[in-house]
């Protein structure tokens, strides 16, 4: 059995440490580290449009050189092997573009021989062919016709049927892919020693909106510039996205807009706002985490339920009482006649509300609305909202509803499942059903809820474990999908949750913890690490924990490692999109631990 004092010196440590990181507005402002890549985007963009800021600029490729590996290539997580092509062909690119370094240069020449010996220019992600086509680099088209714009949202198939995040990174693509806009300057690198055909090698003649003689053509170019500008944030991003803000402002340029345009400038200014520093470095994040940050640690806290916490708490409700959505956005137009209620997963982000982060923030503010009627109707609303957006098949996708069209799949383009559709998967479902069920008083028979479990059960894979989409990536996804079932009253010996059980058990690594590697998101197949990571053991247990009624030894020595606090902390366990982004979430190590041992603790020594 486990030391109880031992375990509330630990827990009181972890509130400590979380309250000390608060700010005084109530929220946590920790980094969301997208990695190398987005660092590579903007000081090749900063470049492009003659930023002067050139302390920023030299910062920015100093961060990308000290994570270049040994070999020359430079990797998403530590154990890709040899590296990644994009990431690698990106960052060289951008160091090219600094002017800090030279072909020449040795880590250079081993740069080019790990992009040469993966394929080259021709195997990187499009977003990054996109990047290098629109700077003259490389000869690309994205296969979306323009015109797709143009058709009626009642359309069989229309631009609204991909998933939000990829409509906001196509329309710039497809405005400055049409027009064959590139743009080069003093400092645009030449690439062609790493495009192995011929064929591609950009030779542009681009085109002139106000020139154009085609009006439907012109008609499509005007609506997705009105898409873009209307998504605009008030710090002028787009949607958030640092990837997708990049994009826009090739396509302002591309329509005619000057790069000291208000509408240029300020995004440019804003993006350098979503770079948190680490070690000294500046690291851009594709999206700051602030309102998931917030909405996990508050909830953390309040799982312990100590006092001493009361007025960190506090604190965070008012902070997330404020974020709630107050628009109809492009959420509705698969969900009609729903009211918003939502909450997004950045701080500056008020058009695109999720799932995940309203369940958190209603987990959240769940104590404080019954207390406050104000709060109730707030969490009333939210709780409205996510029922709302189940999908038709029972589960519940990230951003919209029934965003699942099955030529969409078929496009010709990478990762085109995980970024062009918003279908349901088991993290969402999962969670949704966590929350329901120990927040919302549903149960396994309300319809609803009826459907998400017959949603889970179908999906569940052969060997008892489920693929999360989000999260590092099936122990992510059985985690969630065995809390949700247990919270909405599944037996512990229903077979579905004695295969995860099982599974869960049989990759329990020789310390007590547990760890996957992200490439389990590639082949879509479990692959361990060679060490258990701290956010994977903490989701490993907590489902032990949802099903055993009392400690097994196999709990009791993933607890110890955990009290240990040796775990490793940087590993990333957050999924963007399977080989381009993962997040190293700077939270992930305060707020997973701390709600594992307080469910243990409230489970098993405090019922």
């Amino acid at each position: 059995m486990i030391d109880q004092d031992r375990l509330l010196v630990e827990m009181r440590r972890r509130v400590k440490e979380i309250q000390s990181k608060q700010s005084s507005n109530g929220a946590w402002y920790l980094c969301c580290d997208s990695g190398v890549l987005y660092n590579a985007f903007f000081l090749i963009t900063l470049r492009s449009v003659r930023d002067q800021d050139e302390k920023f600029i030299k910062n920015l490729a100093e961060y990308i050189y000290s994570k270049q590996n040994d070999n020359g290539a430079w990797k998403l997580y530590e154990d890709e092997s040899p590296g990644n092509i994009t990431t690698t062909a990106s960052a060289y690119n951008a160091l090219l573009y600094s002017g800090y370094f030279k072909k020449s240069d040795l880590n250079m020449k081993k740069a080019e021989q790990q992009i040469l010996s993966m394929g080259g220019i021709e195997k990187v992600h499009f977003l990054a062919k996109g990047l290098f086509s629109v700077n003259g680099q490389y000869n690309w088209k994205l296969p979306v016709p323009i015109y797709t714009i143009l058709l009626p949202q009642y359309a069989p198939l229309n631009f609204f049927d991909l998933s939000c995040y990829a409509r906001v990174h196509f329309a710039p693509l497809m405005v400055f892919a049409n027009l064959n806009y590139s743009i080069q300057t003093e400092f645009t690198p030449d690439l062609s020693n790493l495009i192995i055909s011929s064929r591609n090698i950009k030779k542009s003649s681009p085109s002139n909106i106000k020139r154009l003689k085609n009006p439907i053509r012109k008609k499509a170019l005007l609506q997705l510039e009105k898409f873009m500008i209307d998504r605009t944030e008030e710090d002028g991003t787009l949607y958030n996205y640092a990837s997708a803000t990049i994009l826009m402002i090739y396509s302002l340029l591309a329509l005619g807009y000057h790069r000291k345009d208000r509408i240029i400038r300020k995004p440019i200014e804003s993006l350098k706002k979503y770079a948190c520093d680490l070690k000294g470095y500046k690291v851009i994040q594709n999206t700051p985490s602030t309102n998931w940050d917030t909405a996990l640690l508050s909830y953390s806290l309040q799982e312990l339920a100590v006092p001493e916490a009361d007025l960190t708490i506090k604190k965070s409700v008012d902070y997330l009482v404020n974020q709630q959505h107050m628009k109809k956005t492009d959420w509705s137009i698969h969900n009609q006649n729903v009211l918003p209620g939502g909450w997004g997963f950045a701080e500056e982000n008020t058009k695109h509300p999720d799932i995940d982060d309203t369940t958190a923030a209603l987990r959240a503010l769940n104590h404080q609305s019954k207390k406050d009627p104000e709060i109730d109707r707030i969490w009333k609303k939210g709780l409205h909202w996510v029922i709302s957006m189940q999908n038709d098949d029972g589960g519940w996708a990230a951003f919209e509803k029934n965003v699942d069209h099955f030529f969409i799949a078929r496009l010709p383009i990478e990762n085109v499942k995980d970024g062009a559709l918003d279908a349901s998967s088991a993290d969402l479902t999962g969670r949704t059903l966590e929350f329901l069920g120990n927040y919302a008083g549903y149960k396994k028979d309300d319809f609803p809820i009826m459907k998400a479990i017959k949603w889970l059960i179908r999906n569940q894979e052969k060997d008892g474990s489920w693929y999360g989409k989000w999260g590092v990536s099936y122990i992510y996804g059985t985690w969630t999908a065995i809390t949700g079932l247990c919270a909405v009253g599944m037996s512990i010996d229903n077979p579905c949750v004695r295969k995860a059980n099982d599974w869960l058990l049989s990759i329990q690594q020789t310390d007590g913890g547990w760890g996957e590697s992200c490439s389990s998101s590639v082949n879509r197949k479990y692959k361990s690490l060679s060490n258990s990571t701290v956010s994977q053991t903490a989701w490993a247990l907590d489902s032990l924990i949802a099903i055993h009624p009392t400690p097994t030894n196999e709990i009791e020595k993933g607890i110890q490692l955990l009290l240990r606090n040796t775990l490793n902390n940087s590993y990333p366990t957050g999924t963007g999109f399977p080989n381009l982004t993962y997040f190293r979430y700077y939270s992930y190590q305060e707020i997973y631990p701390l709600l594992t041992l307080s469910h243990y603790y409230h489970k098993y020594i405090k019922p």
